[in-house]
């Protein structure tokens, strides 16, 4: 099986398969990495090559502290390459802010909430989090900004609010857990709606 069928089998939030959501990228010819050949005498175990270069920079599985800057960039791209959005003209602002404040904008009350992207105003990251430095906290920071390449694109557009909001979700949970897998983490996510769409009109 190949690391998308491997990738995909594997991505489960709660009872929903998300098979078709994220499907990753079969890429050209041009954004694939040269393929590397055996030094005579080597062995079979020469011709391995790292594929998760193919999907985004080898630095963002990595602890080295990245420039905020860098880091929007190279995400935008990881998600480019891991699904069908393409890269926008310009990053979201980034607010740094009390845990407090995401719980307000998000919740309304105390709860586990990390980060939130707002249409219009950009994405607002829990002070505590150092996407420069952690990977974990860099898949957050993934996971809202394929929220503002959602937005940007219009997709849903036409669904219905809480259909819209459960189907972007789902996509960015699956997109954020193969981003940790790719970047070799062991921390997976995992998403769960509290209640369905039946009754929204």
């Amino acid at each position: 099986m190949n690391l998308s069928g491997q990738i995909l089998r594997s991505i489960r939030f709660g009872s929903l398969v998300l098979l078709a959501l994220a499907p990753l990228p079969v890429l050209s010819a041009a954004a694939q990495p040269a393929e590397e050949k055996p030094a005579a005498g080597t062995g079979m175990y020469s011709t391995y090559v790292d594929k998760r270069s193919s999907y985004f920079s080898d630095e963002l599985g990595k602890t080295a502290p990245i420039a905020m800057e860098d880091l929007l960039a190279e995400l935008l791209i990881a998600i480019d390459r891991l699904s069908k959005y393409k890269v926008p003209d310009e990053a979201p602002p980034i607010h740094r802010v009390p845990h407090e404040t995401i719980e307000q904008l998000t919740c309304g009350a105390e709860c586990a909430a990390l980060a939130v992207y707002r249409a219009g105003e950009g994405i607002y990251l829990d002070e505590a989090l150092q996407p420069e430095t952690n990977i974990f906290a860099r898949s957050v920071l993934l996971h809202e900004l394929v929220h503002y390449v959602q937005d940007a694109s219009n997709e849903l557009a036409e669904a219905r609010p809480c259909e819209r909001w459960y189907r972007r979700e789902q996509e960015a949970y699956a997109l954020q857990k193969v981003f940790l897998m790719l970047a070799g983490s062991q921390i997976r996510v995992a998403y769960s709606a509290g209640s369905t769409c039946e009754q929204d009109g």
